[in-house]
């Protein structure tokens, strides 16, 4: 007769569904996220800007006058592939560098009035597009995905900081 089995601890059960359930709303993030990308890329692209470009150009939204190697780090790319981006955006006149005021060493780069054109251009676009999608949600579900995306944010903002 075969010896019984050992069931399960309770906490490791609990552990998979936990895991699956991230799993499952990471996905469905990730469909959300999806349905204003090809909305953003299709305006991207009509104003001649590659994906890596507007990345850029929304970090210096964020936080304007960041040197290439803060853009770079914060992009997770190389400091020589952040200098040929802004030299294409310096020549298309979205962004503008200037030396540092206490260290001439350091260049900083900053959005010009075209750039926040495009950038505001492009989220008014998105803005208006995701606007019409949540209209369809009654006030309860607003309501939840308000809190909801509140606390993701908070999250991610705690993750960043534990990151630095």
């Amino acid at each position: 007769m075969p010896a019984p089995r050992e069931a399960p601890a309770t906490t490791d059960i609990a552990d998979d569904r936990r895991h699956e359930q991230l799993r499952r709303v990471a996905h469905l993030y990730g469909n959300a996220v999806g349905i204003i990308d090809a909305l953003r890329i299709q305006s991207w692209s009509e104003g001649g800007l590659t994906l890596a470009q507007l990345r850029l150009l929304w970090a210096l939204r964020d936080e304007d006058g960041l040197p290439v190697g803060s853009l770079a780090e914060l992009l997770g790319v190389n400091p020589s592939t952040i200098t040929g981006h802004v030299d294409r955006l310096v020549k298309q006149g979205l962004v503008r560098r200037e030396e540092d005021n206490i260290d001439r060493r350091i260049v900083r780069n900053f959005l010009t009035d075209d750039g926040r054109v495009v950038v505001t251009a492009v989220l008014q676009v998105a803005g208006s597009y995701m606007v019409n999608i949540l209209r369809r949600l009654d006030d309860g579900q607003l309501d939840r995905l308000e809190r909801s995306l509140t606390d993701l944010n908070a999250a991610a903002a705690e993750a960043r900081r534990d990151q630095s």
